[in-house]
């Protein structure tokens, strides 16, 4: 929001566009620095996840863990009370490379958005709807009986939430995931295109 409206409000999208820069490296060079930010959160994300299930799972099966465990009424670890989730690592890794593409797409269209605005304000208000778009397939997903199918596949982010729910159990449905980066690469592509687009528009650039 800053590196768009925010230039626009200070006056300094005119100084930066009379530089000797071309119109493609400056959208491009606004992109990377928003998807810097993306990759970077979603890093601590995942790293915070990894840690968290190691320490759990050291906390869980550490002396306190047995004797908690101990603790338990028979016949509760054959039900599965005594147990943890397990996490593949592997899985980790697969669900960063897996967000890469959708970094980008919500990236450019953060960019996209964020560029039709004439103040800081006005960018928060227009992005602010994007936290539902976010949400709500992460909620589907989390719904019973939604499965992974080459429909669901294709629907940005539940595909995402579903395959990645995959992953970190272990299973790897080569199919789908290659159907899922493919989709993915070709939305994000899409959104990228329609940011450096919106960037050559005066009318959107100086919209007042």
């Amino acid at each position: 929001m800053d590196i768009t409206a925010g230039e626009k409000e200070r006056g300094t999208m005119e100084t930066l566009l009379c530089s000797p820069v071309a119109r493609l490296d400056l959208v491009l060079g606004k992109f990377l620095l928003v998807l810097t930010g993306s990759l970077a959160s979603m890093f601590f994300v995942v790293a915070s996840m990894a840690g968290s299930a190691l320490l759990g799972g050291a906390l869980f099966l550490g002396p306190s863990g047995a004797a908690a465990a101990g603790a338990l009424p028979p016949g509760a670890a054959a039900a599965g009370m005594g147990s943890l989730p397990t996490i593949d690592p592997l899985g980790l890794a697969g669900v960063f490379a897996m967000v890469l593409p959708v970094a980008v797409l919500f990236s450019a269209v953060a960019l996209t958005v964020s560029l039709f605005a004439k103040s800081y304000k006005e960018a928060q208000s227009y992005l602010g709807p994007l936290i539902v778009v976010v949400l709500v397939p992460g909620m589907i997903a989390a719904l019973p009986g939604t499965e992974l199918t080459a429909r669901t596949a294709l629907i940005p982010l539940l595909n995402l939430s579903l395959v990645c729910k995959e992953m970190l159990s272990g299973s790897w449905p080569w199919g789908y995931i290659a159907l899922i980066f493919g989709s993915s690469s070709l939305y994000a592509a899409g959104a990228l295109a329609l940011a450096v687009r919106m960037f050559n528009r005066e009318d959107v650039l100086f919209r007042s």
